[in-house]
């Protein structure tokens, strides 16, 4: 179908569609965001993150105050610390603004999905496909977040619309454009690569089968991309250059993720760090890692040398297990369908606890699949400029199955799916009023089948449960003495269901100091450093309390424990305090 009868089709569906519902269409959109945002805003869920909002949350701080260029923050990608710099530069640590910004950038990703429509001469199924995604619980909630998954999934809409346009503006500057725009997309995602990539393979294939007004060679459009994006990936690699030792436009973690699932304390290929890592927190990810490559080399290595290393570890493990690594993949692609959530740093499970709006709304990816991939296989059929949609979810997939099956990776794909689900609900309206009987059974009939494989993969599934100790751990940080009871009750009742959950007994130790009950919180921290012994903080607590209730010999060697583990200033400063009083005892 050539771009020409695509803008017909377009003109004669734009009179359906009034600016009127637009606007209501993207007003629910946003206000759904808000009012999910306010309860959000009073969640103890804000003010205990999880592993990588921490790290960007440190990030964005460091990048405001000029104190970002260590090797520590080329771990990950830099886009979105560099974001949070500059709110938090202009405006202060103001996680509201964050927030903010989210939602709207949220709201603009639904309008790029009806600008698709247009573009396809499918303007109702645009604004529906606008509407499901304005629906979707894990897009609302993401949105409140301090991770990338938002801007994502906005690359992923935005890319799809740029291609769009290029293929039919045929301008030089806007494939120049597009490679600018996939670059940043790298410096957002180091994954998105692929997209780049894709770019480069289908744009000008694609652009072969369209009238254009003006043709340029497909060597001349190619090296106009290439240009645009150069320019960002230049920038990138300078940085990691002059922070991890590598003239690379990605960061210095590829290593060590690929180590953390591919290695032999881990055949399932799950969220499963090694031994010698102590916390599953990005920065403390990074020490442990270089620490232990240091230990077996025998010598200092230098970032990049320390992801290198791991690198080749984690392929010697792929090469001597095959097989596994191929059933590991296939099982992570079925659970990329399945609806049931799988969460990683957040939990719709736990946001759903204290937004009204994420109660009542349902997990997205069964519903989308089912609605979602008929759609996109009805437009691929008519009009192959629908490869384009396939794009984003063919690399979440590919994510998926080499990395984690999370949500925040399949989220990617949430953009295209709900566009597709338009597509299909509008056909099948169509087929229905025009009574093509055959065809609206048939669209239903694939539609369960896909529905119910979803459902079928996601019982075989673990269900997620809520952790616990990150609600109570939230509410200890609020610095608000009335949510000391909330936390202390609800502490007191998963201790007598989890009494082996360290991190609980040493919420019940925090409590304790708190309302100086120094007894009770020793015996709380003996209890955390039982169960995990080489808790450095606990065991730093524990010498705190310990020198509390008088007991400065127990004190010290606490201390010195937590000095061995992690060798902290805070540590050092107290192991030493001790040992000079007890010098002078």
């Amino acid at each position: 179908m050539s771009v020409a009868i695509n803008r017909a089709e377009t003109n004669r569906e734009d009179q359906g569609i009034t600016r009127f519902m637009i606007l209501l269409v993207l007003v629910l959109v946003f206000g759904l965001r808000i009012v999910h945002m306010a309860s959000a805003l009073q969640s103890p869920l804000m003010f205990q993150p999880g592993p990588d909002e921490e790290f960007y949350l440190r990030f964005g701080k460091a990048v405001a105050a000029g104190t970002s260029r260590t090797a520590e923050f080329a771990f990950m990608d830099p886009a979105y610390g560099y974001m949070m710099g500059t709110v938090f530069k202009l405006l202060g640590p103001n996680i509201f603004v964050i927030y903010l910004i989210q939602v709207l950038l949220d709201t603009i990703t639904a309008y790029g999905i009806l600008l698709i429509g247009r573009e396809f001469g499918r303007s109702r199924a645009g604004l529906l496909g606008a509407l499901l995604y304005g629906l979707t619980c894990t897009a609302i909630y993401f949105s409140t977040t301090l991770l990338k998954a938002t801007w994502v999934a906005n690359f992923m809409t935005f890319w799809v619309l740029l291609s769009l346009v290029l293929l039919r503006s045929g301008n030089l500057a806007t494939w120049l454009l597009m490679g600018v725009f996939c670059g940043y997309g790298v410096a957002l995602r180091s994954n998105l690569m692929l997209m780049a990539a894709l770019s480069i393979v289908l744009l000008p294939w694609l652009d072969r089968t369209e009238p254009t007004r003006l043709k340029f060679p497909v060597s001349l459009r190619i090296a106009m991309l290439a240009m645009g994006l150069a320019v960002p990936l230049i920038f990138l690699s300078v940085r990691n250059e002059q922070l991890s030792g590598a003239f690379s436009p990605v960061p210095n973690n590829g290593g060590v993720v690929l180590h953390h699932l591919y290695n032999p304390e881990n055949p399932k290929a799950g969220l499963l760090l090694p031994k010698f890592v102590k916390y599953a927190t990005p920065s403390q990810i990074w020490l442990d890692y270089s620490k232990e490559a240091d230990r077996r080399v025998g010598h200092a290595l230098t970032p990049h040398e320390v992801d290198q290393y791991w690198r080749r570890e984690a392929l010697a493990y792929m090469a001597e297990h095959p097989l596994g690594v191929l059933g590991n993949a296939l099982r992570k692609l079925a659970e990329f369908i399945a609806y049931i959530e799988v969460p990683n740093n957040r939990s719709l499970v736990q946001d759903r606890l204290f937004s009204p709006v994420l109660r009542v709304l349902p997990s997205p990816f069964g519903w989308l699949l089912a609605l979602g991939v008929p759609g996109i296989a009805i437009l691929l059929r008519r009009d192959r400029r629908a490869i384009l949609l396939v794009a984003p979810i063919a690399v979440a997939a590919v994510t998926v199955a080499l990395f984690f099956s999370e949500d925040r990776f399949r989220f990617h794909a949430v953009p295209m799916l709900a566009f597709g689900a338009g597509v299909f609900l509008e056909q099948l309206y169509i087929w229905f009023k025009g009574g093509q009987v055959s065809k609206y059974v048939a669209g239903i009939a694939v539609s369960i089948l896909l529905g119910g494989s979803s459902v079928v993969i996601a019982k075989q599934m673990p269900q997620p449960q809520i952790t616990w100790d990150r609600v109570i751990w939230g509410y200890l940080k609020m610095n608000d003495k009335a949510a000391i009871a909330p936390a202390k009750k609800l502490a007191i009742q998963v201790a007598a269901e989890q009494p082996d959950n360290p991190k609980i007994q040493e919420a019940l130790a925090y409590i304790a100091a708190a309302e100086e009950r120094f007894p009770e919180a020793v015996a709380y921290y003996r209890r955390t450093v039982e169960l995990r012994t080489d808790d450095h903080v606990a065991h730093y607590n524990l010498a705190r309390m310990l020198l509390k209730v008088g007991n400065e010999q127990e004190a010290v060697k606490e201390a010195r424990l937590a000095v061995d583990i992690e060798p902290l200033p805070e540590y050092q400063a107290l192991l030493k305090e001790l040992t000079t009083k007890g010098n002078r005892n």
